[in-house]
């Protein structure tokens, strides 16, 4: 694939994302994510004394404290779910983008396997890139509430931290940026581990660098790579709809009555299940939202047995479809991140990071050479146990010929 390493390469976005392996494997990835928040979601509000069904009938399968009064260790343990689901969205960006890289590689028999076996052997450096970033911001916050009680030592402390000002002023600026560099490496570190296998000081060095030498071809791309993700979503989106809506017309001239009430049901569970985000879709898209999600609230429809299986069912699957145009969605965000950073790195380093050796690459490699080998050797030792035990026969054969010699001549 021809790359400019410019602003065009991030238009390849929608096309490198849009393939069943990368769209799986974000959604794969998200799905973990989001069963993990639920679970600690829930855990909050039980502990917080709201009964279960209140909780699905106030929020569906999308419980969220925003705008609630819960208390202290209910919160916690919501905030640790949400930690931990946005690990596991670090690490499925992680492979998304290594898988995005692969492509642009022409490795075409990477696997979404690999790609998570090697995301989670980078979790450590995720994990640490960001207590790295907490450290420095730690120590400038520390360091100034520090000085702040010793400006309070009576005459020593004023006249001191007003020699400071100029010192206090240029560490604040230094702090900004910290903060600055620690949100953009939200979006920016899954792209440079996956494409340079470094671990957690090397992405900060990095995302220092990017953000220093490049900030505005690193704005307008990753603000570009934005753009993408959300009419990647609309797009996809609109697909599906299209695709159910002739799937449905189809049944239904086939099934009648009954594929109408099943389908009809299934979709009230769904809207039940979503809570939230009915509201959310139709703030944020207006009058498009119907184009793109619900066109109308669906009712529920009374159902035989059989008719209420097939309707979980369909639920259920409706619901991995829904999963999978936010995985289309994140998978053209996260390849357009990758694209972005191979095109910035190639301007400010002159070096092409498809060409470079890749160290997982060359592992694999090694150990297929060695496997080979092996297998050379085995089939040796086993050539050579033959010729052994062949020529073992033909020494038996001869003894047994000299002695029928003997016995005729006696």
């Amino acid at each position: 694939m021809k790359m400019y390493f410019d602003f065009r390469d991030v238009f390849k976005a929608l096309r490198i994302a849009f393939s069943f392996q990368r769209i799986w494997t974000n959604t794969v990835g998200l799905a973990f994510a989001y069963a993990v928040y639920l679970i600690f979601a829930y855990i909050s509000f039980l502990l917080d004394g709201t009964p279960f069904s209140a909780i699905v009938a106030g929020y569906g399968l999308f419980p969220t404290i925003f705008g609630e009064t819960i208390g202290t260790i209910p919160a916690i343990i919501y905030w640790i779910g949400v930690l931990l689901a946005g690990l596991l969205i670090l690490v499925t960006n992680t492979a998304v983008s290594r898988l995005a890289y692969m492509q642009l590689r022409n490795e075409f028999f990477y696997t979404w396997r690999q790609a998570f076996r090697f995301a989670f052997k980078k979790f450590l450096s995720i994990v640490g890139a960001y207590f790295t970033f907490l450290f420095m911001i730690a120590f400038f916050v520390i360091g100034a509430l520090v000085m702040g009680f010793i400006g309070r030592i009576p005459a020593i402390g004023e006249w001191l931290n007003a020699l400071l000002t100029i010192p206090y002023i240029f560490a604040g600026l230094l702090l900004a940026f910290i903060a600055l560099v620690s949100v953009v490496s939200i979006i920016l570190i899954p792209a440079v581990l996956a494409t340079m296998d470094e671990d957690a000081l090397g992405g900060v060095f990095h995302s220092f660098s990017v953000v220093y030498n490049q900030p505005w071809r690193l704005a307008v791309y990753s603000t570009l790579a934005g753009i993408l993700e959300i009419v990647g979503f609309a797009m996809y989106a609109v697909f599906i709809k299209v695709g159910y809506t002739v799937f449905a017309a189809m049944f239904t001239i086939g099934m009648g009555e009954k594929f109408f009430r099943i389908s009809e049901t299934s979709l009230a569970w769904l809207q039940k299940i979503l809570g939230p985000v009915n509201g959310l879709m139709s703030s944020a898209w207006g009058s498009a939202a119907p184009y793109i999600y619900f066109s109308h609230p669906h009712t529920s429809l009374v159902l035989s047995g059989t008719e209420s299986i097939a309707a979980v069912i369909m639920t259920i699957f409706l619901f991995l479809v829904g999963l999978s145009v936010l995985g289309y969605a994140e998978a053209t965000g996260n390849t357009g991140m990758t694209l972005t950073y191979l095109a910035i790195y190639k301007r400010q380093e002159d070096e092409n990071l498809l060409e470079r050796e890749d160290e997982e690459l060359k592992e694999e490699e090694e150990e297929e050479e060695e496997k080979a080998d092996e297998s050379s050797e085995n089939e040796g030792e086993e050539e050579s146990t033959e010729e052994a035990g062949t020529d073992g026969d033909a020494g038996e054969t001869s003894s047994e010929e000299e002695s029928a010699g003997e016995d005729k001549s006696e």
